[in-house]
């Protein structure tokens, strides 16, 4: 299970916290922008001129048609270069949706590398990727039983390795008993070997 705070433990101070990934979303978006404002600025230019152009020579001298249409297009690139710091703002915030949690989990893995499985996974509502927040959870959760387990059944070797040690040094041998201590260990082996070979490695 993903946990998710609908009032964050941890306020957002920073916006930019995988450089590399924003920077390349962001430059998309606004690759993306910049092509659309071509594309768009042609369409009208090509359909002026086709449907206007004429006319607009008969009412406009040769320099003045010219002056005009440089206008328009100092214009264009003022509105475009108006424009590029708002829809960078809106990439690094959007970006931060994905960027953020991303961070959070490479941290949260590097965390479980080292052994570390008593903390969880914390994502804000609104952050991306929650399924695969839960999918680390759960991950997290299974090492963890996994290992209790295993502890367990070490635990439990170790008694009854205690037991035979016991009544190996005793005076008088009884069989039965050392058998059935070793049945037990056989069987807590067994438990124990069935723990690890869930795992495929």
């Amino acid at each position: 299970m993903a946990y998710i705070t609908t009032k964050p433990q941890f306020k957002r101070t920073r916006y930019w916290v995988a450089g590399k990934f924003q920077g390349k979303y962001i430059g998309l978006i606004l690759l993306l922008t910049f092509l659309t404002a071509a594309l768009c600025s042609y369409v009208v230019y090509y359909t002026s001129i086709m449907m206007f152009g004429e006319k607009l020579a008969n009412v406009y001298p040769q320099g003045r048609l010219v002056s005009i249409v440089n206008l328009i297009n100092i214009r264009i690139v003022i509105s475009v270069l108006l424009v590029t710091p708002l829809i960078a703002m809106i990439g690094v915030y959007l970006s931060h949706k994905i960027a953020g949690p991303i961070f959070r989990m490479e941290r949260y893995v590097n965390e479980m590398a080292t052994g570390n499985l008593q903390t969880r996974l914390v994502l804000r509502k609104g952050d991306e990727l929650l399924s695969l927040a839960e999918g680390i959870n759960s991950l997290s959760e299974s090492l963890k039983t996994t290992f209790i387990n295993e502890n367990t059944n070490l635990a439990r070797i170790s008694k009854e390795l205690e037991i035979l040690r016991s009544l190996a040094s005793s005076k008088h041998l009884d069989i039965s008993s050392i058998n059935s201590s070793a049945d037990r260990l056989d069987m807590e082996i067994i438990a124990l070997k069935r723990e690890i070979e869930r795992f495929k490695v």
